[in-house]
């Protein structure tokens, strides 16, 4: 597949076709996007921002003909599949952010809707990481990423944080800049302990040593 890649280490900004985002912050997200890639129906979100899309990829249950032919009219690239697939439209155009060149992706409309979805759309963020790239979902007040084994965390005092383990157990989480800090703590899946912390002060960081680590950020 071929497409017009950004240069390398440059932002992809995946649009879905789940909760949608406000008309400012999805038009300021999609401006500064070097790749920008529409899976199926978030080409509605494209469509009311003004931004067209430079590929728009998926079966196109979603995404109605007028809205393909005004993708088509501003060079956009359609790449169909058909219904019966192994992999859902959100993450092929994964697969054609990380061909297409980017090392920074960044999920809109992936929430909301089907709970089998939006927890497909999260487990996304693993494939990203295991392949090298830096992701995000960002979902109105919300953004969602993988802790690295030492991360700033992108918020300000008030804001809350959650912590979800990704794997079995993650251990050595170490919390500052929190109203609940933790030192040398383990956290096992399934359990609701690191839910729900508060930012005390900025930069708050998290440090952990073994597993992999979600990180849920509410701004306020």
């Amino acid at each position: 597949m071929s497409c017009r890649a950004p240069r390398s280490g440059r932002l992809a900004v995946v649009i879905a076709n789940g909760h949608a985002p406000s008309i400012q912050d999805a038009a300021a997200r999609l401006r500064r996007a070097d790749l920008l890639i529409c899976a199926n129906g978030g080409l509605r979100i494209a469509r009311r921002v003004g931004v067209p899309p430079q590929i728009v990829i998926g079966d196109f249950d979603s995404a109605p003909a007028g809205l393909l032919r005004w993708a088509q009219a501003h060079d956009a690239r359609l790449i169909r599949h058909p219904a019966r697939k192994d992999k859902s439209d959100t993450e092929l155009a994964l697969d054609a952010a990380i061909e297409g060149g980017a090392s920074e992706v960044e999920f809109l409309g992936v929430l909301g809707g089907n709970v089998d979805h939006s927890l497909a759309n999260v487990a996304l963020l693993v494939q990203a990481e295991a392949k090298g790239i830096r992701a995000r979902i960002v979902d109105g007040e919300q953004q969602l990423f993988l802790a690295r084994r030492k991360t700033a965390v992108p918020g300000r005092r008030g804001d809350i944080v959650s912590l979800i383990p990704m794997t079995p157990t993650v251990t050595g989480i170490t919390l500052t800049g929190f109203r609940y800090p933790l030192k040398n703590a383990t956290a096992r899946q399934g359990s609701t302990r690191t839910i729900s912390n508060v930012i005390d002060r900025s930069p708050a960081t998290i440090r952990f040593k073994r597993g992999r680590l979600l990180v849920v950020v509410t701004h306020h």
